[in-house]
């Protein structure tokens, strides 16, 4: 039996392609004065009051701030070498992009399949402005790698999704793929973001756990967190739900971090 349903319309919903809405939020930032650097931290600022007053990178250079936020996705895991900070978990997931022009809609899809196995996935498909259509499916718990860039797609998981996207669309099925990619999406214990001060160290935030709503929510999220550490509180959005002392600390070792003179 087939259920069919729909969720919006042009006039509720947009899509939103993760690299132009980044880098287009990027832009408009340093159009207002804001710095971009790329590097490697590899420790935290304290100043003489134990509050965090920036960043150390692996070339030995301190960049100075008035806060530290963390919002590393899973890796914001790592963090927790310097701050008290609950766990946060990869839940990794693959993806196809389609060339597939005009041959399909501007509707995105939610659906299930159930494979020859009796698996059943849900895979979920969104057309975009620029002639592609993204499709993903097909996650598992495989262990996060320490860097990103060595994030690879699990044995076969590519071809089942191929496989699945041959199978219920013919516009998928004559279309060239154009990247096969695998992504870490972050999760907590509760399955809540993590938003908000870090307790009892002044100067450091948190801002990461979104799940598979990372980009839906990044604004709302950007701007409250401006709130808090600028104002002390967030309006409208109430953060108290999100707030990381809710959940216990992962026990990581705690190296002695920076302090500035």
């Amino acid at each position: 039996m087939t259920f069919t349903g729909q969720l919006g319309s042009p006039q509720t919903t947009a899509l939103v392609e993760p690299r132009a809405f980044t880098n287009g939020l990027m832009e408009a930032a340093q159009a207002q004065g804001a710095e971009l650097r790329a590097g490697t931290v590899v420790d935290l600022v304290r100043g003489p009051t134990g509050s965090i007053s920036g960043v150390g990178l692996d070339t030995g250079e301190i960049v100075e701030g008035d806060a530290v936020v963390i919002a590393m996705g899973p890796w914001s895991i790592l963090a927790t070498r310097w701050l008290p900070l609950p766990a946060v978990y990869g839940f990794k997931g693959h993806s196809l992009v389609f060339d597939t022009g005009e041959a399909i809609g501007a509707e995105a899809l939610f659906l299930e399949y159930q494979e020859a196995s009796g698996e059943i996935l849900t895979p979920e498909l969104f057309p975009r402005a620029d002639g592609t259509t993204w499709v993903c499916a097909v996650s598992s718990t495989a262990a996060l790698p320490i860097d990103p860039a060595d994030v690879a797609a699990d044995d076969g998981a590519h071809a089942r999704l191929e496989a699945m996207c041959r199978t219920i669309s013919p516009a998928l099925a004559a279309a060239t793929i154009v990247a096969r990619q695998a992504c870490f999406r972050p999760v907590t214990e509760d399955g809540l973001p993590l938003l908000g001060a870090v307790p009892g160290v002044d100067g450091a935030y948190v801002a990461t756990g979104h799940s598979v709503w990372g980009m839906l929510n990044a604004p709302a999220t950007g701007e409250a967190m401006s709130a808090l550490i600028l104002n002390g509180q967030t309006s409208p959005v109430d953060l108290a739900p999100f707030a990381p002392g809710r959940l216990r600390t992962l026990n990581a070792v705690q190296p002695q971090p920076r302090r500035t003179p």
